[in-house]
């Protein structure tokens, strides 16, 4: 069942609206155009897409036979890499705000018979699972989330004891290449509601005190990841 969805958050950046109606619109006119999505993850990523996904994968140290939850899946790109980890008697759970994101991640599912998905529809924020998962991944997706510490808070929330997360995100360059940070931001605000602001690695250490942290791409990605602990 798709989760209510509540108010949304004052911007806190004058770039952009960061509510949820705005992510809605953006996410809306990606899922409808998947092919100019994954061109903008390409140039996001520098060409190294593909490795860089599959390292935020690794990172959960996912099992055959598991179940991972997906925090704001899109269309779908991580499939790939999470089906060979879980195997066909696995299970991925893909979650995400938009409907045409979904819509877009299922038709990608059904054309690669992929039939161990479970798709929701909702807020992060407001997540509730029925059952705990033995891991979460979110790519690119916290910095896009309206309440993020809440959606953090519920990804960890949804894992078993010693279950695994794994964030990836983007964040501004330094040094040489910060000269094009205000254009860098201008155009990922707007086109990505991206959140460069946020502080993902502090935020996650709220909830996963020993998580590591790799830096990629020049210090532009980075990945957080570590287990959930005991309480």
């Amino acid at each position: 069942m798709p989760i209510k969805v509540h108010a949304s958050l004052a911007p806190p950046d004058p770039y952009m609206d960061f509510s949820l109606a705005h992510v809605e619109k953006i996410y809306c006119s990606w899922g409808r155009h998947p092919l100019f999505y994954k061109a903008a993850c390409a140039i996001t990523f520098l060409g190294r897409e593909r490795r860089l996904r599959q390292m935020a994968v690794d990172a959960l140290a996912l099992r055959h036979g598991d179940t991972v939850l997906e925090v704001a899946c899109g269309t779908g790109l991580n499939f790939e890499f999470l089906e060979r980890a879980v195997g066909p008697k696995g299970n991925i759970v893909a979650f995400d705000y938009s409907k045409e994101m979904l819509e877009a991640a299922q038709k990608r599912a059904q054309n690669r018979g992929w039939n161990n998905i479970r798709f929701l529809q909702g807020d992060a924020a407001e997540l509730e699972l029925d059952t705990p998962v033995n891991a979460v991944i979110s790519v690119l997706g916290i910095s896009a989330i309206p309440r993020h510490m809440m959606a953090l808070e519920k990804a960890v929330a949804a894992l078993r004891q010693n279950g695994n997360i794994s964030i990836m995100d983007a964040r501004l360059p330094t040094g040489f290449w910060s000269m094009f940070n205000p254009l860098i931001a201008f155009v990922y605000t707007r086109w990505a509601s991206w959140d460069y602001t946020k502080t993902i690695p502090n935020d996650i250490r709220r909830y996963i005190k020993d998580a590591n942290m790799e830096t990629l791409n020049g210090g532009t990605i980075f990945i957080v990841y570590g287990p959930k602990p005991n309480p």
